[in-house]
């Protein structure tokens, strides 16, 4: 970490990425629905060398300009013309203000000149998104200086460490890697990038005040599934929580209360040696038979990361719902395949108010995630999202990992095959459950989980109940009617909501980013991938029976959602106010490239 040469290496890479995701914020989120993007050279070239880009007969690359309305310009070379707004960049960004020449800002004056432009068009602003921008990009660099400098293991060689080789975070998020934790908690302790394992810290709690949920399970065995309950005293019980959150859990005077009278016992970094998954909350337990997602009190990219005490509930509510599914209409689901959350528990004191009995729950919230990899296998099992991102010189992983099974020579033909595969077990699953049951999955990147042989598609697991909606039209009528107006609210989506969620999790956040990272070298590849998913919709529609005019629409090449990750941080609202924007369909019949 020491050397020289590694510092600047990994400066220019983080600057490099993190721009990257900041330039396919502005394009899918402003330059594309706006119609300020032109794949064409800007009429004034002054300040742009030729001779980086010219090799004496071609442009290496596509011109693309944005020229936004506060006079701001960018320009860049990209490998294609994309609607969705996915590219692969060629040169530097170059940028100018009205009349001015074209130059390359450093990264900081790029972001600032790209949100100045963006809150123009948005009359919103959030002061503390800069500095969240920087300590992003500050953290992918001691991110890529520690991989590079240790003997990290092969991002796509086991589960765990797909897990904790995803070293650039969202793409087409403006800040990826920001975590406002304490500055006193060094990162690299708790961090999934630089390949932590580190003790749950575990609290001894009476068991008056515990609550305990469970689908096929007893008690026991949840309370097993957290920690070893065999050192409790009579009367108490052992929980486990994220060491940062048992930090800030302790800094509470209410907390410190109950500690110094003895009515709960700190046992310290003691629990399960565990390591930190790529979502930083929910820790992978060797061997274990459950992953446990815990609370933590920390923004991570948009949202603090918190267990809320509906959403533990809602989580139980949809693993039962998953259950009596699989068990009565199988044959409705499209061959899916989720990851269980059986059991849950969370702890307040038992005379405690209405909202300090809520504010326990959440600090001492907790998950049992089902651990697939002892039946999938640690080997055959790969997080979607580090499967389709760059190694620490921008370049996609998985190529590499294509090349380990099939040889140094892959076809288009062999390309086309492995896409087609892995697109039809994403698809049919989650449209099968929109459309029959009304149930709103969120099959972004980080939650598919592909498991494979000798590198082939096998079965795409979907996990994360916690983003699971239920349409108000059909998939709330498949809980009981009782439930607390709260869980209620929490589940709940339009079909509108859940429709365009669905779209962009599907088609921009997931399937856009495979296309790319697959024809990373073979732009003429990206056409005819989208013509496999668009035949796979007409053969998932051929086997819906009830009306489906979302997926006629969308067949049809009508536009496609696209959510808005940066204009809700400009907003400085919650993740879940996010607005979508519309984008042209890569199959529509009046495609047009600009």
């Amino acid at each position: 970490m020491n050397n020289p040469d590694g510092t600047v290496l990994s400066r220019l890479v983080s600057e490099s990425a993190t721009a990257h995701a900041l330039l396919n914020c502005l394009i899918k989120e402003f330059a594309l629905p706006e119609n300020c993007l032109r794949y064409a050279w800007p009429q004034d070239m002054n300040g742009i060398a030729p001779g980086s880009y010219f090799d004496g007969a071609d442009w290496k690359g596509i011109p693309l300009t944005i020229s936004l309305p506060n006079q701001q310009q960018f320009f860049v070379l990209v490998d294609r013309r994309d609607l969705l707004g996915s590219h692969r960049y060629l040169s530097d960004v170059y940028a100018r203000q009205a009349n001015t020449p074209w130059r390359c800002p450093d990264f900081p004056a790029f972001a600032v000149q790209l949100l100045t432009a963006c809150e123009h068009m948005t009359s919103a602003s959030n002061d503390e998104l800069m500095n969240q921008i920087l300590q992003s990009q500050g953290l992918t660099a001691a991110i890529v200086r520690h991989n590079l400098a240790a003997q990290y293991p092969d991002p796509l060689g086991s589960y765990l460490a797909s897990e904790q080789g995803l070293w650039f975070g969202h793409p087409n998020h403006p800040a990826p890697k920001a975590r406002l934790w304490p500055e006193q908690l060094a990162q690299e302790t708790y961090a999934p990038e630089f390949q932590s394992r580190t003790p749950l810290h575990l609290f001894e709690v009476p068991r008056e005040g515990l609550s305990v949920g469970a689908n096929g399970l007893s008690e026991a065995q949840v309370l097993a599934g957290f920690a070893d309950q065999q050192q409790a005293r009579a009367g108490q019980a052992i929980i486990c929580m994220h060491p940062v959150q048992a930090q800030l859990f302790m800094q509470d005077g209410r907390v410190q209360r109950l500690l110094e009278s003895g009515a709960i016992v700190d046992r310290g970094a003691t629990g399960l040696m565990a390591n930190p998954t790529a979502s930083i909350r929910t820790w992978y337990i060797e061997g274990h038979a459950y992953f446990i997602k815990g609370s933590l009190n920390v923004r991570i990219t948009n949202c603090v990361r918190k267990n809320a005490w509906y959403e533990l509930e809602s989580a139980l509510l949809i693993d039962r719902l998953f259950r009596q599914l699989q068990l009565s209409q199988p044959a409705t689901l499209g061959g899916l395949s989720v990851v269980a959350e059986p059991g849950l528990l969370s702890w307040a004191p038992q005379d405690a108010s209405e909202a300090d009995g809520n504010w326990f729950r959440e600090q001492t919230g907790a998950i049992l995630r089902e651990n697939f990899c002892l039946y999938t296998g640690t080997d055959c099992s790969i997080m979607a999202g580090t499967l389709f991102a760059r190694d620490l010189h921008l370049r996609p992983l998985v190529h590499e990992f294509l090349r380990r099974f099939k040889g140094d020579e892959i076809s288009d033909k062999q390309l086309l095959s492995w896409f087609s595969d892995y697109q039809a077990l994403l698809l049919r699953p989650v449209l099968a459950l929109f459309f029959n049951h009304g149930i709103v999955m969120e099959p972004h990147l980080q939650n598919s989980v592909l498991t494979h042989d000798n590198g082939q598609p096998q079965q795409l697991l979907l996990r994360d109940f916690e983003g699971v909606k239920l349409t108000d039209e059909l998939g709330i009528t498949r809980i009981a009617a009782d439930i607390h107006p709260r869980v209620r609210q929490s589940l709940l989506y339009s079909r509108e909501q859940g429709w365009n969620r669905i779209v962009y999790c599907l088609l921009v956040n997931n399937l856009s980013e495979a296309v790319l990272a697959l024809s990373w070298e073979r732009p003429h590849l990206a056409a005819l991938m989208w013509q496999r998913v668009e035949e796979q919709l007409v053969s998932i529609r051929a086997e819906l029976t009830d009306a489906a005019p979302e997926l006629d629409a969308l067949i049809a090449g009508q536009p496609i959602a696209c959510k808005t990750n940066l204009k809700v941080r400009l907003a400085a609202k919650a993740d879940r106010q996010a607005s979508y924007v519309k984008l042209v369909s890569p199959w529509a019949k009046a495609a047009r490239h600009g």
